[in-house]
């Protein structure tokens, strides 16, 4: 069994920093094509550095691996038969994607890493439950992070894909250009490979493996990271109060807004 961590140390200001810089980078978004790449990789070192300390490196590969494999895999589907989310393509001359492989960017797995694993933690702190799971909690944790997964992904999609372009749509759909499918995929794929993660966690991980006391200021860490993604997207209602920007405000303010103050309440009134 990890020790707690209860002492600040280097690591911690360096996720602190990268914390900040994101919440930086949320607000005022970044325009330049050339920086672009700082929105996938930023929250993907912090996530990293995160992981190391809470599950250890070799599981942290692992389970970070899964999540790439499956979103990779779902997206190349997605593209090429519309069966996943619904008939879409990427944008090959948006920037912000970098370059296509097989029609897909893979910068973003990258995304699905940095929101998949504050999801997951998020829906383990909602729970109590830090180290192996039991209980309810076997089913609940994926279910609540994949439903954490898809409010994120209803929080900015209209707005990457009908605003900004970095996707477009074939049919369009009722949520401001986007199909009903697109939810229902997102939460389906992200519950398979949280699944995934947790029969990979029951059959393989030891108790010895979890940072099984980890201090407050530590998990607050990742409730930090999803407050301020969902700031930043409410924050750009104000100077671009467009009726979309205004219904992404909403959905960020009280759908991530929910498990960030549930979760926050858990740790809180937590004795750890």
């Amino acid at each position: 069994m990890k020790s707690s961590l209860n002492k600040l140390s280097g690591s911690t200001y360096a996720r602190w920093i990268l914390l900040f810089f994101i919440a930086f980078t949320d607000i005022w978004a970044v325009k330049n094509p050339g920086l672009s790449f700082i929105i996938f990789l930023a929250p993907l070192i912090f996530v990293l550095l995160h992981s190391f300390k809470l599950f250890g490196k070799k599981h942290t590969f692992i389970i970070f691996g899964i999540i790439i494999l499956i979103s990779f895999i779902s997206e190349y589907l997605g593209v090429h038969t519309g069966r996943v989310f619904g008939p879409y393509y990427y944008n090959p001359s948006s920037k912000v994607n970098g370059f296509l492989w097989g029609g897909v960017p893979p910068l973003v797995t990258f995304s699905y890493i940095s929101m998949g694993y504050c999801s997951y933690v998020l829906s383990r702190i909602i729970f109590g439950k830090l180290g192996k799971l039991s209980g309810t909690a076997i089913a609940g944790v994926p279910i609540v992070a994949a439903m954490i997964m898809t409010m994120w992904d209803m929080s900015f999609d209209p707005i990457a894909s009908y605003v900004n372009k970095i996707y477009t749509w074939y049919e369009g759909g009722a949520y401001f250009g986007v199909p009903f499918r697109n939810f229902t995929g997102w939460f389906l794929e992200t519950l398979v490979f949280f699944v995934i993660i947790g029969i990979y966690f029951s059959l393989f991980a030891k108790a010895k493996d979890y940072l099984i006391k980890p201090s407050k200021l530590f998990l607050a860490e990742v409730i930090f990271l999803v407050a301020a993604n969902a700031f930043g997207t409410i924050s750009h209602e104000f100077h671009n109060p467009t009726i979309i920007q205004q219904a992404m405000a909403i959905v960020a303010l009280f759908g991530l807004g929910m498990p960030v103050v549930i979760a926050g309440f858990r740790l809180l009134e937590s004795n750890k």
